[in-house]
């Protein structure tokens, strides 16, 4: 198979063996499985062609962007600890963190061993091509690191800011370390300001020690000319737990793909997802959540609106090990049509090779209510506010009871 988006990978490779070893090892896995196709059963409802067709470059430039960009002069919001990309580059300068925290560049984090054995840890390369991808030219990145028994008082915030980002593929790869009893708020912010087609490759990393907590929100909105693929792979330990808040808003082609590997008793963790799929864009949510312990708990709930001509694909997959006895395993999806042109692909699945478990699944989809868009019309609401009204209460639901009120507001600005 032709492989387009892998050229001028020895641009990237220098004489340090250590890095050299593992974006050949990503080169490699990339070489021999190539990228998926609707052949592919786990990408069987999203068509990659229009993205592996486009000719996608590596930003070979030292710097992010000018002097001028207002990333290297941001104030900050005092209730977030902030850390800027900007067209796929790490700004490097000082943070302001407590002690117990450690944010380290990833280049850095490549050269000491306690945070090298990580990278590529939580998942297979074989299964993941666009992780593969991202190995392949692995450089940029932040490592997160906080100690034993730390629990921070201020989230830690990501900006990803693409600014005229033309035909540039975005390779970004996190490490979110969490020890015995730690926990951390993490957001992730995606935004664009450019109409060009290119690629945001996003790799997450994240190991809970036991006892640990993280609660991860993600909201993308970019340019729906660009594509956007993201991978969180999260290993846990006893009694550690991992929620997550999901808002998709955006990209031409957009997948959130999230592996739970649940690895001791007590573990838990729950996804909630909204999207909307705009209109000739698809959007694709896939989670697999492997109970491999007893008394492990998981639950997804996905909620979505699906503009005229878009694609939506909701894959939520959980395998329960023959020795997880006694753990419960739940997920629900429900999804709004605003035009009969749209089409919704739902696979729930559950693999159960243990008895006494509690396992569920649902799916439901449907049309906005004419009684109620009629009731706010005849109050006087234009037609398309009273449709935004009514979808953003539809999505609203999952994010309402988010404790943090700075955060929420970064889901309740919907478009």
């Amino acid at each position: 198979m032709n492989l387009p988006l892998i050229k001028n990978v020895n641009l990237f490779l220098d004489d340090k063996p250590s890095v050299f070893a593992l974006r050949s090892k990503a080169k490699n896995a990339l070489s021999s499985i190539g990228f998926p196709t609707t052949k592919t059963e786990a990408w069987k409802y999203t068509n990659i062609k229009e993205l592996i067709s486009t000719d996608l470059n590596i930003n070979t430039d030292e710097a992010s962007c000018s002097e001028e960009c207002s990333c290297h002069h941001h104030k900050g919001d005092s209730a977030f600890i902030e850390i800027h990309f900007c067209n796929g580059k790490l700004h490097i300068e000082e943070y302001n963190t407590p002690d117990g925290i450690t944010l380290t560049p990833l280049p850095m984090a490549l050269f000491d061993d306690d945070y090298k054995k990580y990278i590529f840890n939580s998942f297979d390369l074989e299964k993941h091509p666009f992780a593969a991808l991202n190995g392949t030219y692995l450089e940029q990145g932040i490592c997160i690191h906080v100690e034993k028994n730390i629990s921070l008082n201020k989230p830690i915030l990501i900006k990803y800011s693409q600014k005229d980002c033309a035909n540039l593929q975005l390779n970004i790869h996190n490490l979110i370390i969490l020890e015995k009893g730690a926990k951390l708020e993490f957001i992730e912010d995606f935004s664009s300001t450019s109409k060009n087609k290119y690629l945001t490759n996003i790799v997450n990393e994240i190991y809970l020690k036991a006892d640990s907590n993280l609660t991860h929100y993600k909201t993308q909105k970019e340019s729906t000319n660009s594509f956007h693929i993201a991978l969180n792979a999260v290993k846990q330990q006893e009694n550690s737990s991992y929620l997550q808040y999901y808002l998709s808003d955006g990209a031409k082609i957009c997948r959130q793909e999230t592996l739970v590997n649940l690895n001791q008793s007590e573990a838990k963790a729950e996804i909630y997802s909204a999207y909307i799929a705009k209109k000739d864009c698809t959007t694709d949510i896939t989670t697999n959540i492997n109970h491999l312990m007893e008394n492990t708990n998981s639950n997804q709930y996905a909620k979505g609106i699906l503009e005229e001509d878009s694609t939506a694909t909701f894959q939520g997959k959980i395998h329960i090990a023959p020795n997880a006895v006694k753990t419960s395993g739940h997920q629900l999806h429900k999804a709004l049509y605003l035009n009969d042109n749209a089409t919704l692909n739902c696979k729930p699945e559950l693999e159960i090779y243990a008895d006494d478990v509690k396992c569920s699944h649902g799916a439901s989809c449907g049309e906005i209510d004419k009684e109620q868009l009629f009731y706010l019309i005849s109050r006087g609401i234009e037609k398309q506010s009273a449709l935004k009204m009514l979808t953003d209460a539809h999505l609203e639901e999952l994010f309402s009871f988010i404790p943090n009120p700075k955060i929420k507001e970064l889901f309740f600005t919907l478009e």
